[in-house]
This record gives C-alpha cells, sequence and structure tokens, in this order.
C-alpha cells in the first residue's frame, strides 16, 4: 500500500469511470479477492500455534464457524443459472452423509487449536445445506458442541436452505439440535421469473416453510435477488410488499452478480436490467423497506425491529478490528484468521479444496485439507478488516485507531472526501458512514481505496506467471498460474 494517499484527481477519475459500471460483490471474502490466493502452502501448526498465543495473552477468544455443502439439486439451467460458488451436483443421501463423515474428521484435526475459544455464531451453508436428512442436523449440532464446549448464549445458529427442500419433519430436527436460525434463498417470489433459474419452487413453498419456522420459533430470514433477468421495479416491489405481509422481519436484498459461464451470463445478459436500472431497483426497495419500518444494517441486510426470536446476527461484515477468526469446515470453506497484534505475514485467508475428491484424499491422509490461500501484510489485513466494516455502511473510526493505530480517514482521506462531496459518504469524528447511495456502490469503493494494492497484486502475479514459465515460455508454452477462479 502506498505511504500516502491517492490523489484526489486519481479518485476523481476513477469514480467518473466506474459509477456507471456493473457493481460487483467484491466484498465477501474481503481482501483481496480470492483470485490473488497463491500460497499453495498454509502453515497450519504456525496458525494453530498463534491461536493459543493469543488465547494466552488476550484469554478465550471468539470463534464464528462455517460448515459447507458441496451439493446442490440439478436445475435446468445448471447452477441455477447465476451461481458463481462451487458446487457439486446431488447424488443422493449416501453419498451426502458420506461427505459429512468427512466434515466430522476434519473437525477433530482442529480440537486442539479451537481449545478456549467462544463460539459466538455458525453459519451451516452451500450448495445446500437442507439436502441432508432430519438426524444429520443433530449429528452437526452434537460436533460443533463437541468442538466449541462454549457456545455464547446470544450465538446465531443458521442454517441455509431453499424452500422446497425444507419439511415439517427436518424443520423439528433443526429447532430440536439447537440451531436457532433459517436461512431461505427464496431470490425470487414472482413464480415466472423464478422458473428463469430452473428452480421448482412455488409461493406455496415459501410460505409453509415460514410457516413452520414460526410455529417452532426458529427466526427465518428471506434472501431475494434484485437485478434478475426481465425483472421491473413493479415485480420487485410485488415481492418485498408479500415478504412484508408476511410478517418476515429479516429480508436480505443483494445485487445479482453476473459473471462465469452462467446462463444468465452467456444467455441472458440481454435481459438483464442495465447498471442504471439496478441502481433504481436499489434504490425502490431500501425505500419501501425503509417506510414499513426496516433498518439497513447492512449494504444489503434489512431488519424490522420487534422479532421475538431474533438474534443480532450480522452476515458477512464484522464491527470489531481487534481481532477475526473465521473457521471454515468442509468443501471450498474459507478460514478468515488474523489479529494486529500477530508479527507480519501471520494473519491469513485460506480455502478448502474446490474439487471433492481432493477434500477427501487430504482428510484420508490426515491433512488439513486446504487448497491455497494468502499471507496478509500488516496493510494487507488493514484493509481486510476495513472490507468487512463497510458491508455495514459505517466504519468507528475510534475502534479502528484503537485496534491499528491509525485514523482510517487520514489513510484515505481523498476518497472519504470525494464520497461526501457526491453524497455517498458522511464523516465525523468517530465514524465513517455510507449515505445515499453509497452503500449500493460498496462494491466499488473497496475496490477504489484497494486500488494501489491491487496494481502491486497484479505485477506480482505476472511476475510469478513469467518464472513459471521458465524454459517453457521459449518453446511456446504457457503455463497456468495458480489462482481462485471466484469472481473478484
Amino acid at each position: 500500500m502506498p505511504a500516502t494517499v491517492l490523489s484526489t484527481d486519481l479518485v476523481n477519475n476513477y469514480l467518473d469511470s466506474h459509477l456507471g459500471e456493473r457493481q460487483v460483490n467484491k466484498i465477501q471474502h474481503g481482501f483481496p479477492s480470492p483470485r490473488y490466493w497463491n500460497e499453495l502452502s498454509v502453515p497450519l501448526e504456525e496458525i494453530g500455534e498463534d491461536r493459543r498465543r493469543l488465547r494466552e495473552v488476550h484469554g478465550k477468544s471468539p470463534v464464528f464457524l462455517y460448515i459447507g455443502v458441496p451439493y446442490c439439486i440439478k436445475t435446468d439451467p445448471g447452477k441455477c443459472g447465476y451461481c458463481l460458488f462451487p458446487v457439486e451436483e446431488f447424488q443422493g443421501n449416501a453419498a451426502l452423509e458420506n461427505y459429512y463423515g468427512y466434515v466430522e474428521r476434519e473437525a477433530e484435526m482442529y480440537r486442539e487449536q479451537m481449545e478456549d475459544t467462544v463460539l459466538v455464531g455458525a453459519y451451516f451453508g452451500g450448495g445446500t445445506s437442507n439436502l441432508y436428512k432430519a438426524p444429520v442436523y443433530h449429528r452437526i449440532m452434537d460436533m460443533t458442541r463437541s468442538l466449541f464446549p462454549e457456545i455464547a448464549e446470544e450465538a446465531d445458529l443458521t442454517l441455509e436452505g431453499i424452500p422446497q427442500l425444507f419439511t415439517r419433519e427436518k424443520m423439528e430436527a433443526i429447532r430440536g439440535s439447537g440451531m436457532n436460525r433459517i436461512s431461505m434463498g427464496v431470490q425470487q417470489i414472482n413464480e415466472r421469473l423464478n422458473s428463469l433459474s430452473g428452480r421448482k419452487q412455488t409461493t406455496k413453498h415459501v410460505i409453509q416453510s415460514l410457516e413452520w419456522a414460526r410455529e417452532l420459533g426458529l427466526s427465518a430470514n428471506v434472501d431475494l435477488i434484485f437485478g434478475w433477468p426481465q425483472q421491473t421495479v413493479d415485480t420487485l416491489l410485488e415481492d418485498l410488499e408479500t415478504l412484508v405481509s408476511w410478517d418476515v422481519y429479516d429480508i436480505t436484498h443483494y445485487e445479482l452478480n453476473v459473471g462465469g459461464p452462467t446462463d444468465f451470463a452467456l444467455n441472458r445478459y440481454h435481459e438483464l436490467p442495465s447498471t442504471l436500472a439496478n441502481l433504481e431497483l436499489y434504490r425502490a426497495g431500501r425505500d419501501f423497506l425503509l417506510d414499513h419500518g426496516y433498518r439497513q444494517l447492512s449494504t444489503y441486510n434489512f431488519r424490522r425491529p420487534g422479532d421475538p426470536t431474533a438474534r443480532d446476527f450480522r452476515e458477512g461484515y464484522t464491527t470489531r478490528f481487534d481481532h477475526l477468526d473465521t473457521l471454515g469446515l468442509g468443501y471450498a470453506a474459507i478460514t478468515f484468521f488474523g489479529n494486529p497484534t500477530l508479527p507480519p505475514g501471520r494473519s491469513w485467508s485460506f480455502i478448502n479444496h474446490r474439487s471433492l475428491p481432493q477434500y477427501k484424499a487430504a482428510v484420508d491422509n490426515g491433512r488439513f485439507p486446504v487448497e491455497r490461500g494468502f499471507r496478509h501484510t500488516p496493510d494487507d489485513w488493514l484493509l481486510m478488516v476495513l472490507f468487512r466494516s463497510l458491508i455495514s455502511t459505517e466504519v468507528d473510526r475510534v475502534q479502528y485507531r484503537a485496534a491499528l493505530g491509525i485514523d482510517v480517514y487520514e489513510k484515505f482521506a481523498t476518497v472519504w472526501d470525494a464520497l461526501a462531496e457526491r453524497g455517498l459518504a458522511q464523516i465525523t469524528p468517530e465514524w465513517i458512514r455510507l449515505v445515499g447511495d453509497g452503500a449500493f456502490y460498496a462494491p466499488m469503493i473497496s475496490a477504489l481505496i484497494a486500488e494501489e494494492r491491487y496494481r502491486e497484486l497484479r505485477e506480482e502475479t505476472a511476475r510469478h506467471r513469467r518464472e513459471s514459465r521458465g524454459p517453457a515460455a521459449a518453446a511456446g508454452v504457457t503455463l497456468p498460474v495458480p489462482g481462485v477462479g471466484s469472481a473478484g
């Protein structure tokens, strides 16, 4: 990262050239984009020692757990037409339960590292986590309690799924296991628009799942996507009106990511709303929800007060800067571990194997099933926690200074000032807040803040490519550069 702030001209030119481009959610995985996670040897033993050392100094540390499932039901077009996540086609419950046995074995590898930690939340995602049969939810929570004997009283324990795969038996098992929330990827309530994804859910599936959750005392979140092919403001508002009428307290409303060899990118791109139309959709949805008593908790999450079962769950972001530990278990799961008191280069982001045979082979051989990772410099970690904080639309300058020893405003003053001049941010001595359309442009803002560091990473990648070719380059042979094929 540069020692000085970006020039005002560079910042304004960047904003002028990017405000009209399609937003791509680059902030879910923090910083940097997974395409730069090129470390093939991630020192898990060193990370374990650092975890233990931090506990000796600071006491019990908080951990967030993620457990992934590789499988999704088959759709036509494949992967629901739009999904960019690594998934495998569902092969039946025998294969699914066999896979989960590997997750239990991987969890055992982390047992010593997780001693004297407190589980502050868990997300059981995928893939499609409600593919499991009812008894498996008890196994999942038994394993979770075994790995984390201490679970915070207010911990949110969420299982993700799709409406048509929930049954009352599964819901009862989810609740009985100790999980306390479901998150449903509805995407579109409008059945015609939903059918473009090849998914078979109906409005009845959604209503029934919400009724079961309410009856059993489970919190329920509904995910909707805007920027969908053929979507209009009218169809968007009809979906939101329906959710409000059903008393859904927690709504995630996020923009469609378009890319890769997906059906939406290859065959329906001409049906997608333009960037300006997406901005109009965002504004319409945001204003409708705010007018109906919802609070905007993040760039994409809206919650209405009064839910008797709700916990203070904040998906994808952090409001603290002094420590981050998200343990990812399973196929393609991601782990984030870092602390500003660690020596330089001891904070990490890494991903498990995205090849199911390779994941299983590693576990069978007693190895952590890690595919690759990224070793953060102190400045990289500064960006990491800043990106995750931006998802909340507010950066606490006081906490940032206490944890990292710098004023985040001064570090990026020209960016914040330019955003404030355009009505996208407000600045006080205590915080920086995205306002107006600022939340919509959070991915662009994050990319701008990291522009100079990304330039360095691109140059490092190009240099690595040249070095990895070696003598082969003279023969006209191009060797692949290791990288993570995630939309960045």
